[in-house]
């Protein structure tokens, strides 16, 4: 099962910003650009995927987010926005701290907060930082 971290920030992320946050989920993962698609994956080094990073997308309509995220999240987003979505390709504690150390960089850097999939797993034992 996956575990899903969407970046809410407040500036459109830039080659510095995504660099730096996918450095700090993991200096031994490895960037592999999916053959050029719209997704980057960060991969161990078997070369299994361990987070998906999906382009980010300016949101236009609060009421988007309010829908896909819940009230809470939408009266809370920056704005501007642009939503970054990470997938982690398990739930295992590791896993949801790798797309929280991504997260969590981005919203350091850019402003804005981070919502979770499941918030049971939100704040794994060693993992730090702000959320939803």
């Amino acid at each position: 099962m996956t575990y899903d971290v969407v970046a809410l920030v407040g500036r459109a992320p830039g080659i510095r910003e995504l660099t730096g946050a996918m450095v700090r989920a993991g200096r031994r993962l490895r960037v592999d650009d999916g053959g050029g698609g719209s997704v980057i994956r960060l991969c161990d080094d078997r070369g299994r995927t361990v987070l998906g990073i999906e382009a980010a997308q300016r949101v236009e309509v609060r009421d988007e987010v309010e829908r896909l995220l819940g009230a809470e999240t939408a009266a809370r987003m920056p704005e501007p926005c642009w939503w970054v979505e990470a997938r982690a390709a398990g739930s295992g504690e590791e896993a949801v701290a790798v797309a929280h150390r991504f997260a969590d960089a981005l919203v350091g850097e850019l402003g804005g907060i981070v919502w979770s999939s499941r918030p049971a797993l939100r704040r794994p034992a060693g993992w730090s930082g702000r959320s939803v």
